[in-house]
This record gives structure tokens, sequence and C-alpha cells, in this order.
């Protein structure tokens, strides 16, 4: 080192220690892997080294850049975390303005720190001697470290270079550890510090290069010779790695002729980073071969004594090797230019085998069809720079099998383009966005290491890529497709402190692309679905690994694939073969299109639509205009909406979630990692029956849901004094809504199943297989099959980690409803008492108690589990473990599980102790505890209790008291609440549980839907349990436990008791009701219906004649208080309400031959009895409201009124009463109203002159629902 010091004795102190510094480093680092043959000693290299180091400084400079310090790679990588740029050439000031200006153009972004590092290092190819992989490494006697250069030449290889302008990109180290990596990005050309001396070129000389047209036609001649061939550069394939073996293609052209090389030299494959579109070059040393695979084709293949040249003038003096150099680097910028765009065609389906050299490559994809065609559409790329206007050809139609409406295909067009990348979108997937507009996939290529420099900021430039104009609705308009004929090539870094991500060899996404051979529009929609399942679903149900798997059965569903014949693809046609053909060549237009939407978005959407759809009038009857506040704020309680999932958004939805069960709502839920939403599911049995049999196994599946019906429930506390104060909304004092879904179990797609699901499927499938097989065979066979099913049981066991465990089986017979009651529980984070939810099953276990190795969950019961005495007991699920109320159906079979012991006794039962002849009435008792798991047994034919219908309730004269019926809602009415009384127990109202309506009952009008007309009111209270969804018009019923009742009116009726239970069976719908789905009312006779049959009916349908008007009433009435509005004002002198309504009532006699009956009008009705049109009925109206009351009755054969007969008014309505008009055939819809009690009476009856005293039973009541028009 002194000797070295001796040249610099004139420098300062400071730069003597930099320059000592400066020699160690070159001694240790750069010194050990110098060629002997170059016979440089150390002095002799660290003084090279400051000669490049001050050229890169500048001349005017004297001083030497003390501020800069020299780094060794290991150093570099250890110890710099952060990004990172530095630079010799660079002032402060021109840092500065550059950074400015990157921010500006990419406002989230920060400018890359400046650091003063002096770097130098050999070119290589590999990370090691030996250890080619064709990317640039920067090596020294510490390590390696991989960079990307904007140009290079294959003359730099192995030689020391000094680097003035670079960047450094820090990565991460991995999860499992490791030192921290990254690359660097060669901003100028790097300086060779030593020359090499000329070697020579065993691949012949540049004198012999033949063209692109003479090699066309040697290929054709397929002669065994070595030639010398140049060109420019027209396509580029990547880097390939297929079967251990690493190659690229290039294609050289001249005018209309070209010719495919294939580089496969391991020691040549560098060659891909210093060659780019557009360049002239030689190639020496290249021989023709053909490829297995290819037929009837020759490419010229590059051999171990081939050199790469760029195209110079053969007289040019190489002397000067850097003079040489920064030639090479001005032809290799030299501005590129493609041939023009053209449209490719779509080849057609085939099967074809790929083959790399000594290797056999087959990549499976199913087979795509395109089918009738379209007209023509062009379509114009609008984005910056641009190089070719793009016309899009032939529009083809094909039909998606999952879509109904025939979804487009068309043709990418290949163009070039420049542009600047704005972010990445997605480097595991490989897409990019370029101009903040234009999207960039380059899934179709091989992962580039270090990412290629593609970080926000980089300025690229692409050849031979695809256009696709809007491939899905989830990229942008414009997508730029890469193939394994297209290139990327970088021409500047980006300036801005931006990481990289990678993806490793190959990420999970291409992995899939490749399998399924998937094309353009279907991999951005699975790009799409990965990205939605990672954020809502991963890692708590889906793990990171598992992330892609998912996704793609999610596509599968959604395309609805069917098992198709595995197509081999051809890389080489793919690279090489003209006319091009890729699996991006054609595209789906925006499709696939299905949306998915998190449970939150669904739930939102839900909850702001209920509101913005909300229409008071819609809400109303016809009658609306004739009820008082009160009864019209009734019928505004409560409403619903169902909206089918196809219909809520402008393009197909697809819910993905777990199904999971509540312990606040004791329902069952899908959920994902933003919200969670109630379900009422239900499932067809083999009877074609919709139960709400679900199974256990569906408990953790990840399901998807194409077709469900969402149900949005308002509910409102409103104060409207009449119908003509709708508009204002002042009048509703509160509001709340209940969303939820329904859906049947058939339309659930398993996407990921539980372990109790894969058990379920296991043993069907198994159950399928045993069936197929012949009786005798099956016979001889069961044994031995049986025991291979053990042992395989045990093997799969064996794999499992061990679980003690023990378990009962047993057979659900009753349950009673999830409500509020006092349990036995102590609460351990509170010494008070509360109401608890709670429930109690009666069950009968079917043997004793079973230890267990292995948690058996819902696996097929053994002889062993049944072995011992049935005995009854009573199960109690208290606070959390109501989450079971759901799937807990009378006579199926359950296993209940208790993990982590072996103690049988935690399963049993326990009596209460009697004495002194005491006899025990109530059962056993186990109280369930809430880590123990319950598991549905599928091998049982489930034992369904017996239930009755409606009609059996309402005319069986055994019926008990209490009852189990099912029956169809045909209508629900919210009972308006009594403030005057207060809840027994008043725990239950101060309660803020969510999950409980706060003094909520409903009226319930339940159908027999086996018997037309017989229906039963029901009422409901809901205020002591969880909200039960599902009670919609339409909806099927199961209602357990309640108590029948008889009016005085002798009107049977059922009311709920504390252990009532009602379950959904089927699903129903707003306006189901009284749909037209219904069948009609039965056709009655009036002596029949009179007569009280066994098969009497609530509603049916009359065909008779009026024979009179008994009584006519119209009035006006105050909305408020109901009393009798009176010339503008309410009779009641303490109401100051001045909104009045319209009221009508009649009484008319009507007789069909059988028998009469009385039959009630309403306000709705009495304007069609009387025959008027809206204006007499209206003028009617306003002669009424001057007296404010009327009524004309019959007395005798006339009708009169008791206050001034002789008004105009009351003559004119005793008149029409009186006339044919109203006295006709008439066609109804009737109810049964409460039936008079009491004695026949007696009435004189005239028979021509014969008169008969005669007993008449109390006349038949009926309100009529509707009046026909058709009479006949």
């Amino acid at each position: 080192m002194e000797e070295f010091l001796e040249h610099f004795k004139e420098r300062t102190r400071s730069e003597q220690r930099w320059l000592s510094d400066v020699y160690e480093g070159v001694r240790r680092q750069l010194y050990p892997l110098i060629s002997s043959s170059m016979g440089l000693t150390v002095e002799q290299l660290t003084l090279a080294v400051l000669s490049k180091v001050q050229r890169a400084v500048g001349s005017e400079v004297t001083s030497l850049p003390v501020s800069y310090r020299f780094v060794s790679l290991s150093e570099l990588t250890r110890e710099q975390h952060t990004a990172c740029c530095s630079s010799l050439s660079w002032s402060s000031a021109h840092y500065r303005e550059q950074a400015r200006k990157a921010e500006r153009a990419l406002p989230n972004y920060k400018a890359l720190p400046r650091d003063n590092i002096l770097l130098m290092g050999y070119l290589c190819d590999g990370p090691a001697a030996g250890a080619s992989d064709g990317v640039w490494w920067v090596r020294d006697a510490g390590g390696s470290v991989p960079c990307e250069m904007l140009k290079s030449s294959p003359l730099w290889l192995g030689r020391l270079m000094f680097f003035p302008t670079w960047n450094y990109i820090p990565q991460n180290a991995p999860a499992g550890g490791g030192t921290a990596a990254g690359y660097l990005e060669l901003i100028d050309p790097p300086v060779c510090v030593t020359p090499e001396p000329m070697t020579f070129d065993p691949g012949g000389s540049l004198t012999e290069a033949m063209g692109v047209k003479r090699a066309a036609e040697l290929l054709g001649q397929r002669c065994d010779v070595q030639v010398c061939v140049s060109g420019q550069v027209r396509a580029i394939s990547p880097l390939l790695l297929i079967s251990a073996r690493r190659f690229f293609c290039l294609i050289l052209s001249e005018e209309d002729s070209s010719v495919p090389v294939l580089i496969t030299e391991v020691k040549h494959q560098y060659w891909r980073q210093t060659v780019c579109v557009g360049q002239y070059i030689c190639i020496s040393a290249v021989r023709v071969c053909s490829l297995r695979g290819w037929a009837e084709n020759s490419v010229l293949s590059v051999t171990a004594q081939s050199r790469l040249h760029p195209h110079v003038q053969l007289q040019e003096n190489t002397e000067d090797l850097e003079t040489h150099l920064m030639d090479t680097d001005s032809q290799t910028h030299t501005d590129s230019h493609s041939p023009d765009a053209h449209v490719t065609s779509h080849a057609p389906d085939a099967h074809v085998t790929s083959h790399t050299p000594d290797a056999h490559v087959t990549s499976h994809a199913p087979d795509a069809h395109v089918t009738s065609h379209a007209p023509d559409t062009h379509v114009t790329s609008h984005a910056p720079n641009t190089h070719v206007t793009s016309h899009a050809p032939d529009t083809h139609v094909t039909s998606a099998s999952c879509s109904a409406t025939p979804v487009r295909t068309k043709h990418s067009t290949i163009i070039s383009y420049k542009g600047l990348v704005t972010k990445v979108l997605n480097a595991e997937a490989g897409l990019y966005e370029i101009d903040g507009k234009v999207g960039l996939c380059l899934a179709y290529q091989p992962v580039q290491k270090c990412g290629g420099g593609l970080r926000p900021g980089t300025e690229i430039q692409l050849h031979n890529i695809h256009f696709l104009y809007r491939p899905s609705p989830f990229a942008a308009d414009v997508v730029l497709c890469a193939c394994l004929r297209s290139s990327v090539q970088v021409t500047a870094f980006s300036p801005l402190s931006s990481g990289f991500e990678t993806a490793g060899t190959q990420s999970s996404l291409q992995r899939h692309l490749l399998e399924k051979n998937l094309g353009a529009s279907q991999y951005l929609w699975l790009c799409y679905c990965q990205g939605v399942i990672k954020e809502r679903l991963c890692p708590r149900w889906v793990r990171e690994e598992r992330v892609c798997v998912v996704a793609g059965r999610l596509l599968d569903c959604v395309c609805d694939t069917e098992p198709k014949t595995n197509r081999k693809r051809d890389i080489y046609r793919e690279m090489l073969q003209e006319a091009h053909q890729c699996p991006v060549t054609t595209y789906y237009v925006s499709w696939p299109s299905v949306v998915l939407w998190s449970v939150r978005q669904l739930c939102d959407w839900m909850s702001s639509e209920v509101w913005a759809s909300l229409s008071l009038s819609s809400l109303l009857p016809p009658a609306a205009t004739h009820m008082t506040g009160v009864e019209l704020n009734a019928l505004l309680a409560w409403s619903a909406d169902t909206v089918s999932l196809t219909k809520a958004h402008s393009q197909p939805l697809l819910l993905v979630g777990v199904l999971e069960l509540s312990s606040v709502h004791g329902t069952l839920q899908l959920r994902d990692q933003t919200q969670t939403l109630n379900c009422v599911c239900v499932e067809t049995d083999q009877s074609g029956a919709r139960t709400t049999n679900i199974s256990t196994a569906w408990l953790g599946c990840l399901v998807c849901l194409r077709r469900c019906t969402l149900v949005m429930e308002r509910f409102m506390k409103t104060h409207f004094p009449s119908w003509k104060h709708l508009d204002q909304p002042s009048y509703i004092t509160h509001k709340h809504c209940r969303v939820y879904l329904q859906f049947c179990v058939g339309d659930l797609i398993i996407i990921s199943p539980s372990a109790a699901m894969s058990i379920s499927l296991m043993e069907k499938k198994r159950d399928q297989t045993h069936r197929r097989e012949d009786g005798e065979i099956s016979n001889r066979r069961e044994a031995v099959k049986r025991g291979r099913d053990d042992d395989d049981d045990d093997a799969q066991s064996s794999k499992r980690p061990l679980t003690s465990c023990v378990s009962l089986i047993f057979r659900l017979q009753s349950k009673q409803g999830v409500m509020f009651r006092n349990s036995s529980v102590s609460d351990t984070r509170s010494h008070s008492h509360r109401l608890q939810l709670s429930f109690t099953a009666r069950v009968t276990s079917l043997g004793d108690v079973q230890c267990w190795n292995i948690d058996p969950k819902n696996r097929r019961m053994q002889e062993r589990e049944t072995d011992g005495q049935n005995t009854e007991m009573e199960m109690h699920f208290v606070d959390v473990c109501v989450r079971w109320f759901p799937i807990l159906h009378p006579g199926s079979l359950y296993r209940l599980i208790a993990l982590n012991t072996k103690d049988v006794s935690v399963l049993k039962a326990e009596s209460i102790s009697v004495k002194g002849g005491v006899k025990l009435l109530s059962n056993p008792a186990l109280l369930i505890n809430n880590q123990w798991k319950i598991h549905t047994l599928t091998d049982t034919q489930s034992d369904v209790p017996a239930v009755m219908t409606v009609s059996e309730v309402l005319h069986s004269s055994s019926a008990p008291e209490i009852v189990s019926f099912y029956g169809v809602i045909s209508q629900r009415i919210t009972l308006q609440e009594d403030t005057g009384t207060k809840p027994s127990v008043q725990s239950v109202t101060v309660s803020k549980d969510s999950s409980v309506e706060e003094g909520l009952k409903v009226r319930l009008t339940v159908q027999d839907p086996e018997a037309s007309g017989q229906m039963i009111q029901v009422y409901v209270d809901l205020s002591c349990c969880p909200y039960t969804p599902g009670l919609l018009p339409g909806a099927s019923l199961l209602l357990n436990d309640f108590q029948r009742k008889v009016s005085k009116a002798c009107n049977v009726y059922c009311r709920s008791l504390p252990i009532s239970c009602v379950s959904v069976t089927g699903l129903g719908s707003v306006g189901s009701g009284s749909g037209g789905s219904q069948s009609p009312p039965p056709m009655m006779l009036l002596g029949d219906w009179a007569s009280g049959g066994t098969q009497q009916c609530i509603v049916g349908q009359v065909k008779g004649h009026v024979v009179c008007v008994l009584s006519l009433r119209l009035q006006w009435m105050c909305s408020l208080c109901g009393s009798i509005f009176r010339q503008g004002s309410c009779s009641r002198s303490s109401c100051d309400c001045v909104s009045a309504v319209f009221q009508a009532e009649a009484k008319v006699v009507v007789e069909d031959g059988s028998g009469e009956a009385q039959v009630w009008f309403s306000s709705d009705t009495i304007c069609e009895l009387l025959m008027l049109d809206a204006g007499q009925w209206e003028g009617l109206q306003r002669h009424v409201r001057v007296k404010g009351y009327v009524r004309v009755y019959t007395r005798g054969h006339n009708m009169m009124c008791d206050v001034d007969p002789e008004d105009s008014l009351v003559q004119y309505l005793c008149c029409l009463c009186s006339s044919n008009t109203v006295c006709r055939q008439i066609n109804l819809t009737c109810r049964q109203r409460a039936q008079r009690t009491g004695k026949s009476q007696l009435r004189k009856v005239c028979r021509g002159l014969t008169e008969f005293i005669s007993k008449f039973p109390p006349a038949l009541q009926l309100h009529c629902l509707q009046i026909h028009t058709d009479t006949h």
C-alpha cells in the first residue's frame, strides 16, 4: 500500500485515508477474481479503478470523491435495507430536479434517497462460477447481486466493471428466514476497468455472413453446415425453463423473409439480455436443425462455437475497446421500429405436443370454441405513445355456459407500445398499470427475476404485444397482454422509492393458468377473485397457499366448465410459427362479468335499498282512503321487500362465505371477515317436500350462492292522522330494518368442504359404489370390503392427531322454542341473576356413552354405539349453546361429542332423587356444554313425528289443547302495542339485544295447503325471543306446541306459549299471500256452509241473489279519535283534528237456493255493490259530509231512516237499495264472520195462500272480500 500511496503524496490526509480504503477494497473484493493471465498487481488494478472513477466525476474536477465510500456487494445486501440511488456524475441540483420531476409525475411516491457509494464488480451470467441462469449478475469476492441494465453488450461478460450511476432495490427477507436480498438497476452503462486481450472467434469470419433470405432457403435444404447469419430482430421470446432446460428463441427478419433462431446453449443464454427488437445482429456458427413436435419445420440453432456480434461495419477498428463499446451502445440504443400491426387468426382446436431439446413438454388445457360471427367492430387505442392504431377484427358470438346471454369473442391485435408504469396491480399475477389507464398482463410469460425492473415510474417499450379492448369489467378498458412472442424492454428505470414484489419462480395463479390454459378474460377474473378471497376469507378460513385453488373453483363455478379432453400446448408454434397463434389470440369481451360482493356490501345495499324503495302508499290496500289513523298505522308497522340476487345488480352477483351458527340469534349465518348475515335455509327431501332438515356437515363449509332471495323487513312506528299525510315523513317516529337471505340447500355450491362434509361425501360415494355391484358379488365381497374400508379409516385416522373423546347417539323427539328464561347456570362474570336464551329438547339416547381415541365426527354409526338401553331424557341448551337450534330437527339422528376427555359420566343425564314413594314425572336432564359438538348422522332415515293439518286443528273434536300443525302464511298483521300495560318480565324489555324486537306481536293467517279455504288465525308473541326470520306471506310453517283456543263466537284460533316453536319449512316472498299462484277459494253452497260440516271453509266463493239490503251506513269519521265528523270539524269537543275519512258499511241478505246468509260489505266494496261509478260515489260522499252520518235500514218491506226521512239523500238511498240494480245476481268471495249464538227464531213463511210458522237458526254471517264482475 505504501508504494501505492507514493503516487499521491500531494493529496490531503483525508484523501489518503480514502485512497487506503479503496486500495483495501480492491485487494479484498476484486483482485482475488482477476485472471492471472492479465499479470496485474493490486496497485495496478487500484490505479485503473481510480482512473475510471476520476473520469466518471469529470476531467475538470481535480479532487477525489472522498464522500463516496467503497462498499462490497456483501455489505450492500447486508446493511442497505432501504432503496437508494448513487451517481458520481450527478450534481446535487441535478438530483433534486430529477426528484421533483419524478414526484410530480406520480405524487403517491417519493424519490429514491441518494447515497454516496462506489460500486464495482464483475459482470457474469450467473450468481457463481458455472451457475449460468441467463441473467446479468454483479459479482465480487464477497457475494453476488442480480442486476438490470437498459443496454448491454455480449462483450461485457466476465469483465471487471465500475458502475457510475445505479439504483439498489432491496427485498425483504423471506418469511422462513434468510438474508435480505435485492437487485441493482444500472442506469448508466458500466465502465470497463481492464481491457481484455483479443481472442479468436471460432464461429467464422463476419465477411461470410449471409442474409435472412439466404438463410431461409437454407432451412428448406436442411444441409448440415454451420453458417453465419445476420438480420434485424423482429421478435424475442422470454427465457424459458422447462424440464430443467433453459432456452429462448428469436426471429431475424429481412424484408418479407424471417428465420427462427433457437438458443439452447447454457453459456449463450445471457444473450437474451443483450438484444432487443429492431436491433441488427449477427450470429456465427449456427446450424440447421428440426424440432420434434414441430413437424416439417426447421430452425437455426446456435452451437458452442457461436458468437453474437452487433451489426457493425467490417472495416471498423476494434483496437480501442471502450470506443467499440460506445459504438455498440449507440447502436443498441437506436430507436427501434416494429412491423405493422396485424390481426392474428384463430387456430383450430388440435392436440399439439411441444418438445424442447431432448425433452418433451406438455401443457394441458381445455379447448376453446368459437361459434357464429357478428358484424365487424373497430376499436381504436387511445393510450398515449401508442405506435399503432389498432382495429379489432371480426367479432364472434358464442354462448357461454355461465350466462344465458351470448358472449362476444374477439381476436386481439398485435401492436407496439411505449409508456410509463404507474402502478403494480398484482406482481404475483403479473398485472401492471401503464400511463394510469392501460393494463399490462405478463402472466403468459415466465416470471422475471427481480420483477424485470417493473416498478412505478419505470418507462418501458413493448413489442409484439396483444391489444385487448374490454376483456374484463375488472380491468382497464385497454389491456396489453404479452405472450411468448412478446418482449418487454425497460428504457428508463424508476427514480422513485417503490419496492418490488416477486412471486418466486412461478406463482400459483400462473400455475393455474398453465394447467387450465385460461384465456385472458378468465385469467383477469381469476386475479380479481383471488384478491377478493385474500381480503375477505384469508387467513381465517382459507390459508394463503390455498387462495388460488379456491379462486379456481369459483372460476369453474362461474363458467360452469364441463370435463373436456386435455389439449397439449405447443410452445414452439406460439413463439415461431406464422401466422401467430397463442392463448391470447382470442378473448371474450367483458366476460366473466360476475361480481363478488362481500357480506358487508350486500348488507349495506339491502339496508339502503329497503328505504330507497319504500313507497308508503304501496303498502296500503285500496281501502286505505277509508281508514282511520289507528288502522293506517297498524298496516305501516311492518312491511317487507324481496329481491332476487340476480336483480340486485346490473351484473351477475356471486356471494361467497362460510356457513356458521349464531349464538345470539339462534340462526344459520353466512359470514366472511367483513360481516355476518342471517339465513333461512330449507332442504328438499326424497319425496320432494321442503323441510328444515339441514345437516351439521354444512357448518364450516365455504360455499357460494348464485340464486337466493334477499329479504328486507321494515319496522316503523308512525302516527299518520290519515292517508293524506303519507308524504310527510315527520310522522315517522322510529324505523329500522332486518335483512337476511333465503335459499335452498340445492342452491349452495361447495367451494371448500368442512371436515364433516368431506366425510359425508366420501360415505355417499362409497354407498353408490356398493349399490352398483351385483347382489351376489356384493354379498361375497362385503366382509372383505368392509375390512378394507376399516383399514382405510384406520390409516386415515393414524394420520390425524389423537383426540380422546366420548360420544352419545340420540334421536330428537321434539324441541321448544328459543326464549329468554330463568337459567340455573350461574353467571361467572356477574353475581346478579339474569335471563338467558335457552331451549329444551326431548331426546331418546340409543345406547351407552362410548369412548374414542379420535374424533368420530359424523362417520357411520358403529354397532357398539347402539348397545345398551334406550333412555328418554331432556337436553338443555343455554346461552351460546342455543346456536344448535336451527340444525336440530325432530326425528333426526345425532351424535353428541365431548372432546378431550374419557370420562363417560359427562354425557350421562342426571335424575332427581325421590323418596317415600314419590313418583317422578320428569325425565333425566343433561346440560349441554358450549365446547361440545353435535353431528348429524346421515345413514339412518328420520322418523318424523306426525303433525296435524289446519283443517284438523279447526274441526277435530278430539284435538288436544296443545297442538302441532303445519300450513302456509297467507297474511301477516302486526298487532298494536299496548302501551298501557307493562310486561311481567321487566328485564326483557330493558335488554338492548338487537336480536329481539321489543313488544312485537303478530297475527298470522295460516292456510291449509291441502284444503283450499281452510285457514286459522295464529297469534305469536315475538317480544321475549330472538326474532324469527322468514315469516313472510307464502312461507310454509311448522308450528309446534301452540295452544288451541275457541273464542266466544265459537271461532278456533291458536296462540304461542313460552314452549312454542316456529320453523320455516318453505320460503315465502312479498305478494305471494294472495297472488295468482294460489288456488282460488272453493265454491260453496250457503246451506252447506251454514250447516257447519267437518270440512267447513273460512273463505269461499258464493253465487247467489241479493234479496234485500238490511242496512246501509254512510259516515264521515275523525281520522284521529273516530268520532263523527260533521261540517268540517270533529263532533268531539276535545279533539281539534281537521282530517276525516269516509266509511261505509252495508248488510244484505243473499240466497242461492240452498240457504241464505247475511253478507257484510265494507267501504271498498259498497260502491261496486250499489253499481255506482267513481263520479257518483264521490258525489254521494260530498252530500253525506254535510250531515256527517246517514243510516237507512229495512223495516218490513220498506227502507227507512230514523232522522229526517224526507231528506232527498235519504230517499235516494232508500230507492237505490230497493232497486233491481242492487237486488241482482252476484258472485262473491266471502270470509266467515263470527257467528251469532242463540236459540232458533220463529218466523212466518207464506207459500201461496198458506202461511207457515217455522224455526230458523241464526243466519250465516259472511264478510265480502271481493265482488266478481262475472255473474254467470
